[in-house]
């Protein structure tokens, strides 16, 4: 049996953070806009009725591999690089040993490969994350069609990968790799409303953003864990700026229900400045002088920290569709450590096909 699927990773737009539980339960009317790109996460698993009871994990973008015995998946400590693909087997060896389908003398590779760079704070290890879930899915149901239970899946992604980062996941990331596509999810009590805002305005978006990488690798939980913890702390200028996030960001699908893009790209920097106020070490000095560069260039757009920042991408948007302006900018913000990083918007979430 082979098995191949693919998850996009998400450009957060507006309203990150709020995403995390149990923060959007005291947000009022909490919600996060995000939009699914071209750079996918890729598993590819194969399964042989060998005999030999061999497992092998790989990452080849970290260029790691282990070799285990079955018994050894659910026992033996891993390394780092592949910690997040024990975990998930060793969660769907589970639910096969239930089932009665578990086949130890079988051989299993999983095999991923990230494209978005490491640390870029795209959601690439969620989208990994749902890869990998999506591919093992698969392999648990065996000769019977693929069943892609995007909830589900979102429920194992963000319960075993807290386990990895040690800390609350935000949701978000897996919206975008499960569905993809440019939406905006409600955050609510026990579930939560996600609203597909238009396939049609995916060119749209594409023709303002450029997206950049800063050459800088980073935690990408640094940050929200100190929002985290001052909420909790009972800070109240927390609350209030989370507030603001929250609004700018209604602000915002309110402007692209409307195909007003000149109120959208105003949301986005409303939702930044509250942002930067929130977490001060969310962008660096070289992406502080990037955005003086392009705003030097075309007054008019707005500019963000993908990810809870500190490194990573950042995008810039603007409020109207000018491939010159693009491309003036482009020119005069690359150099040896940022580099453009083109995309495409893509209106579907995670893939998977077997055969």
């Amino acid at each position: 049996m082979n098995i191949k699927s693919t998850a996009p990773v998400r450009i957060d737009l507006a309203g990150g953070t709020v995403d995390i539980w149990p923060l959007y339960l005291m947000i009022p009317s909490s919600v996060t806009t995000n939009v699914g790109i071209d750079l996918f996460a890729v598993t590819d698993l194969e399964e042989k009725k060998d005999g030999q009871g061999k497992v092998t994990l790989r990452s080849t973008d970290q260029k790691s591999e282990l070799v285990l015995k079955w018994s050894e998946v659910e026992t033996r400590d891993t390394i780092p690089q592949l910690i997040l693909h024990q975990l998930l087997l060793q969660y769907f060896i589970g639910l096969k040993k239930k089932r009665g389908t578990w086949d130890e003398k079988s051989s299993l590779t999983i095999s991923t490969q990230a494209t978005s760079p490491a640390g870029a704070g795209l959601g690439g290890s969620s989208a990994l994350c749902v890869s990998i879930i999506a591919a093992l899915s698969a392999w648990l149901e065996g000769k019977d069609d693929i069943k892609l239970d995007g909830e589900k899946f979102i429920s194992v992604a963000k319960d075993v990968e807290s386990r990895v980062i040690k800390s609350p996941a935000g949701l978000q990331d897996y919206y975008g790799a499960v569905y993809g596509g440019l939406q905006s999810i409600q955050w609510g009590v026990s579930e939560h409303s996600r609203a597909d805002l238009g396939q049609n305005k995916l060119k749209d978006l594409e023709s303002r953003m450029i997206l950049f990488y800063s050459g800088l690798s980073r935690n990408s939980g640094i940050n929200n864990w100190q929002v985290f913890k001052d909420f909790f702390d009972h800070k109240p200028e927390i609350k209030v700026l989370l507030n603001q996030i929250t609004q700018a960001t209604q602000a915002l699908n309110k402007a692209l229900d409307k195909n007003d893009w000149k109120s959208a790209v105003k949301a986005i920097a409303q939702e930044w400045d509250a942002r930067r106020e929130l977490a001060p070490g969310i962008s660096t000095p070289e992406m502080n002088e990037a955005f003086n560069k392009a705003h030097a260039i075309y007054p008019n757009l707005a500019y963000k920290v993908c990810g809870a920042g500190g490194g990573g991408c950042f995008f810039i948007i603007l409020d109207e569709p000018n491939e010159s302006i693009k491309n003036k900018i482009i020119s005069e913000i690359s150099n040896s450590q940022i580099r453009h990083l083109p995309f495409h918007a893509v209106p579907h979430g995670v893939k998977v096909t077997k055969n």
